[in-house]
């Protein structure tokens, strides 16, 4: 399929009219002049669009039967479903605790529409999403809660491939405290999933973000996320990209309140001819704010990770402490790691570190175990896994770290 036919085909179809038809048709006029990247966009120059090219995808439509969750349950926790794009009621649970709301589109809060749609005017994506998105995840969060918010996307297998766009607005009030789990599963047949996270933090809020993507061996998966933050907030993320045949996750952080603070975890498990692209984007626009990001790429086969990380300090972000740093494990001479981690500084009164490192197995540590008696396959999923349990067991949820460490397994070779 030529590029222009697949980029006219993610536009076809009546958008909805709801309440957002004029921010819809504005999307769609954005989407039309910004197009698809093409290869000499710097943003994609190390990934492409080819896994777009050679499928035609159909807007998704409700499912007819629901699909088993019973593996990703988190116990105790106020649950959003969404299959194939549309809330179900069936397999939710949003018996929230006081103080959280969590509702489907056109049951939500009216006063959080200020805070939606409000960046990332420049991704052609992240505006295919805002003409197309068919349902919401509305979350409002006042006060301090121990339950968990789960946002579960969950696809459903077609006879041809499909697209379906989920959405998410997390608004936390003032010195408002939660978890939010955001996940994302599906069949190994081909579709396509577009995805845009808004989080907007108040004063003094602090938000324990995970999110997890994984899809099925043909999946496409472009995934957007836009965090504000104000003055002493607090954002703490970690993102697992482990399916998927292409995958992307475009990640922006606004400090714009001082004395914010954000750290951001990533991984990336990428294996036979899998590709899976991380990029972030951290902005210091005031003073005294702070972030710290740690990001592991994992490969082998034929794969291709990518992971591109910028923070900005900007000239009047005096007293900005920020650390990035990019660790990476490449288990085949075929498999490729892209990593770019990047500072763009603007003032002299900041303290900014950076670095980045690439390395293979350890030959000694992996003669030391086989040498306790392990096989050489058991002593390297070993070692692997212990390099990525480094972002995994930060993730305050032990039975689903339990699930993530089970799902990882099989692919450790």
């Amino acid at each position: 399929m030529k590029p222009d036919d697949c980029f006219q085909g993610l536009l076809t179809g009546t958008a909805q009219r709801d309440a957002f038809s004029a921010l819809r048709e504005q999307a769609e006029v954005r989407a039309r002049t910004l197009k698809l990247p093409q290869d000499k966009h710097d943003d994609w120059r190390l990934t492409g669009l080819e896994a777009f090219y050679d499928q035609e995808f159909f807007p998704a439509g409700k499912a007819l039967q629901i699909p088993s969750i019973e593996g990703f349950m988190i116990p105790g926790s106020c649950r959003i479903v969404f299959v194939d794009g549309f809330y179900h009621s069936k397999l939710s649970d949003l018996s929230g605790q006081e103080g959280i709301r969590v509702s489907p589109l056109g049951q939500e809060d009216k006063s959080l529409h200020t805070h939606f749609d409000k960046g990332m005017k420049d991704s052609v994506f992240a505006q295919i999403n805002g003409r197309n998105f068919t349902d919401c995840a509305w979350v409002h969060v006042q006060g301090e809660t121990q339950q968990i918010v789960h946002v579960l996307h969950v696809t459903t297998g077609h006879q041809k491939p499909i697209s379906l766009y989920g959405r998410a607005l997390v608004v936390l009030g003032a010195m408002a405290k939660a978890t939010l789990v955001e996940e994302y599963t599906g069949p190994d047949s081909p579709y396509l999933v577009n995805t845009m996270t808004e989080v907007v933090l108040g004063e003094g809020a602090d938000l324990r973000h995970i999110r997890i993507q994984r899809e099925g061996a043909q999946a496409v998966h472009m995934g957007h996320a836009l965090v504000s933050l104000s003055r002493g907030a607090h954002y703490d993320s970690t993102t697992l990209a482990l399916g998927g045949r292409f995958s992307r996750h475009d990640q922006r952080i606004l400090h714009q309140g001082e004395g914010a603070e954000a750290r951001l975890d990533g991984l990336i498990l990428a294996d036979e001819n899998q590709v899976a692209d991380t990029h972030t984007r951290i902005d210091h626009l005031v003073p005294d704010c702070r972030s710290f990001q740690q990001h592991k790429c994992i490969a082998s086969g034929n794969s291709t990770a990518v992971f591109s990380g910028n923070i900005v300090v900007h000239r009047g972000a005096r007293g900005t402490d920020t650390r990035q740093s990019s660790r990476n494990l490449l288990l085949s001479n075929k498999a490729r790691i892209d990593a770019q981690p990047q500072l763009e500084i603007m003032n002299d009164d900041v303290s900014c570190k950076h670095g980045a490192t690439m390395g293979k197995l350890d030959a000694e540590e992996l003669f030391y175990f086989m040498s306790r008696g392990l096989q050489e396959a058991q002593a390297r999923k070993l070692l692997i896994y212990a390099f990525a349990a480094e972002i995994m067991d930060r993730i305050p949820i032990p039975n689903l770290v339990r699930s993530l460490r089970e799902s990882m397994e099989g692919r450790l070779v």
